[in-house]
C-alpha cells in the first residue's frame, strides 16, 4: 500500500540546541485527521547514538573515523582533503548535540498513540534519521539505520505495529556525487557501488523483512547530477516500494520544468529526464512513483508563492487519489494552518 495522501509531520529536535518542534494539540490533531488520516514522523536533525538489538548504545561518526577515511571513498580524490575538512566542520556542529535517535522514536511513537487513539485506522509512517552533509561516509548509519528500524517496532504497541504502521521513509533527500562520491551507473546490483545507496538498501531490507514498505521523498533537478542518481535507482532496483519525487519549484523560482518533469515521471512511472527520455534506458523496478505538493508560511506573505503553489494544483491534479501523494507545509505551527488548502486539494 503505496502513501496515497500522506501529511509531513516534522517532530522532535528542530535543531543543535535541544529545542524541538511544536507538538499538536489533541483538538489540532483530529482537525488534521478529517484532512488526511496518513501521517508521516519527520526528523531532520543527524542523530549519531543508536541502540543495538542487544540493547547496547553506541556512537557511529566521530572525528577519529573521519580521519580514517581513504582516497579511495571519494568520487574525486583531488577534493579528498577538501571533503574531509567539511565533515569536521559538520561534525563540530551536529555531533555536540549529542543525539539519541530513541528521542525521535519516543516523541514519534507517543504521537502515533494519540492519533490512533482518535482515529483507529490511521495509517502511519515512520522514519530513519539522514545524514545530511556527511555522503561519501552514510555507509557508516546503515546498520544503525536498520536497528532504528527495530526500535520503531519495540517502541509502538504491537497493535500500532501491526494495524496502523504501513512503512518506513528515507529521510536523506537526495544521492549526491559531484565528487563527493562514486556512483557506477552500470552497477545496480552492487547498489552503484555508492555509499548512499548501500545505506538505502541495508534498510529497505530490513524493512521488507518485516513486511513493511520502504518510502522516499527525494527532489528532482533536471540539471543535477543527484537527479540522474535518483533515477537509476528508481527505474533499476527494488529498493524503494513507493518514490514521491520533490519538484522543489515553491522554493525556487528558477527551476521552471521541475512541476512539468515530475508529472512526467508520474504519468509514466519512470523516472526521465528533461526530454522525457527514462533514465538508465528502462524501468524494471516495480517501484511505484508519486508527486509532493509544496507549500509554507512564505505563501501568505510573499509575493508569487501563491502562484507557485497553485501551479503544482494544476500539474498535479489529474494524478490525486491516484498516485502516491505526500504534502509538505513546513512546520507544525504552519502546516496546521493550512488543513483546509490541504483538504481541498487531497479530497477533490
Amino acid at each position: 500500500m503505496s502513501m496515497k495522501k500522506g501529511v509531513l509531520l516534522y517532530t522532535c529536535y528542530n535543531g543543535y540546541n535541544n529545542t524541538k518542534y511544536y507538538t499538536p494539540t489533541d483538538a489540532e490533531l483530529a482537525s488534521l485527521l478529517e484532512t488526511t488520516d496518513e501521517i508521516l514522523f519527520i526528523p531532520i536533525v543527524t542523530y549519531n547514538r543508536f541502540t543495538d538489538r542487544n540493547g547496547n548504545d553506541y556512537e557511529v561518526l566521530s572525528h577519529e573515523k573521519i580521519d580514517a577515511m581513504t582516497v579511495d571513498m571519494v568520487g574525486d580524490p583531488s577534493r579528498f582533503e577538501t571533503i574531509k575538512g567539511e565533515y569536521h566542520a559538520t561534525a563540530n556542529h551536529r555531533l555536540p548535540a549529542n543525539y539519541h535517535v530513541k528521542d525521535y522514536v519516543n516523541d514519534a511513537s507517543a504521537l502515533a498513540s494519540r492519533i490512533v487513539a482518535i482515529k483507529s485506522d490511521a495509517k502511519l509512517w515512520f522514519s530513519v534519521p539522514s545524514a545530511e552533509c556527511f555522503h561519501a561516509v552514510t555507509h557508516f548509519f546503515a546498520n544503525a539505520w536498520a536497528d532504528t528500524v527495530d526500535l520503531i517496532k519495540a517502541t509502538v504497541s504491537e497493535k500500532i505495529w501491526n494495524d496502523n504502521v504501513k512503512g518506513i521513509y528515507y529521510a536523506g533527500e537526495d544521492i549526491v556525487t559531484a565528487g563527493y562520491t562514486v556512483f557506477d551507473n552500470d552497477q545496480p546490483e552492487k547498489c552503484f557501488n555508492n555509499p548512499i545507496v548501500y545505506s538505502m538498501k541495508t534498510v529497505s531490507d530490513r524493512v521488507h523483512s518485516y513486511g513493511k514498505e520502504m518510502l522516499w521523498i527525494p527532489y528532482y533537478h533536471e540539471a543535477a547530477s543527484s537527479s540522474k542518481n535518483l533515477g537509476h535507482v528508481v527505474n533499476l532496483t527494488d529498493i524503494f516500494d513507493t518514490v514521491i519525487i520533490q519538484p522543489s519549484f515553491f522554493f525556487n523560482a528558477a527551476r521552471t520544468e521541475e512541476i512539468r518533469i515530475v508529472s512526467d515521471c508520474v504519468r509514466k512511472q519512470a523516472v526521465v529526464d528533461i526530454n522525457g527520455h527514462v533514465i538508465g534506458g528502462k524501468k524494471t523496478s516495480k517501484t511505484e512513483i508519486g508527486f509532493e505538493m509544496e507549500i509554507d508560511s512564505q505563501f501568505f506573505n510573499k509575493e508569487g508563492y501563491p502562484e507557485r503553489y497553485y501551479a503544482y494544483e494544476k500539474g498535479f491534479g489529474e494524478f490525486v487519489g491516484k498516485r502516491p501523494t505526500a504534502y509538505y507545509a513546513g512546520a507544525p505551527e504552519t502546516m496546521l494552518r493550512l488543513t483546509e488548502l490541504m483538504g481541498e486539494f487531497l479530497n477533490k
